[in-house]
């Protein structure tokens, strides 16, 4: 018997994260976890959260599957492309980098050139950070690097697709051909009822999509083909963890 964990959006809880990975069972080499995407942003621990799931990867490196999502994307692009050098401002995980005092100093040193103008000084800002980054912590940015610019973005078996956001429904059987992949990690609004597969994802918080408060924190399925596991960690405190069993065909959560 094996299983497949999943669970996703944990975005900078860190101990929130422990806790659920106290439940999941990686001692059996069959047994899988999928990480569905937004681990950065909200909470005040996001290089904690990449640092553990690269471990993890490090440990398990056949059993744990890591997926990007919109907010992986946006960091990257932060730290990859020019054009999006002015768009990322989640101070959290910054601070979660680098610290206050490293940060502090930077804004200081910048905004004391008063030559600069203010658009100027933002897009030095950006750059000395992001060079911060870079040089303090090259491992982790080549991770960023490799499943931005070389991952997929879904995760598929035989019965089920695994994605952060979703897919175009509405090519059926063609959606790796036709879908958009901007959909993969920004899909909205969800879609719900039968599909060919069964489709897990996060992105949106289950209570939100099952339009019922008793939903926070927990998992929503649609009766149908889909399971919506993001837990809304930040109000919650929880993280879901939907579990499958590759024997019985069942899901636990």
């Amino acid at each position: 018997m094996s299983k497949i964990y999943a669970m996703s959006d944990i975005h900078g809880h860190y101990d929130e994260f422990i806790e659920s990975l106290s439940k999941v069972d990686l001692s059996d080499k069959n047994n899988q976890l999928i990480l569905l995407g937004d681990y950065i942003d909200g909470g005040s621990q996001s290089f904690q959260v990449i640092s553990k799931i690269i471990e993890l990867e490090m440990k398990f490196p056949d059993q744990v599957i890591t997926l990007l999502g919109n907010h992986e994307e946006y960091f990257c692009e932060w730290l990859f492309e020019e054009d999006g050098a002015s768009k990322y401002t989640s101070y959290d995980t910054i601070i979660s980098f680098i610290g206050q005092n490293k940060r502090k100093n930077i804004v200081d040193t910048v905004i004391s050139d008063f030559s600069l103008s203010d658009e100027e000084c933002l897009a030095q800002i950006n750059k000395k950070i992001r060079e911060c980054v870079t040089s303090e912590y090259p491992e982790i940015v080549d991770w960023f690097r490799n499943k931005y610019f070389n991952s997929e973005r879904f995760y598929e078996t035989d019965t089920q697709i695994f994605v952060h956001a979703g897919i175009d429904e509405e090519f059926g059987e063609n959606w790796k051909l036709y879908s958009n992949p901007d959909i993969f990690t920004n899909k909205f609004p969800a879609s719900i009822g039968f599909f060919y597969k069964d489709i897990i994802s996060g992105h949106i918080a289950s209570s939100e999509v099952a339009n019922d408060p008793s939903y926070l924190g927990k998992i929503y399925y649609d009766q149908k083909s889909h399971y919506f596991i993001d837990g809304c960690v930040g109000k919650s405190h929880i993280i879901p963890i939907l579990c499958y069993n590759t024997v019985t065909q069942s899901y636990n959560y």
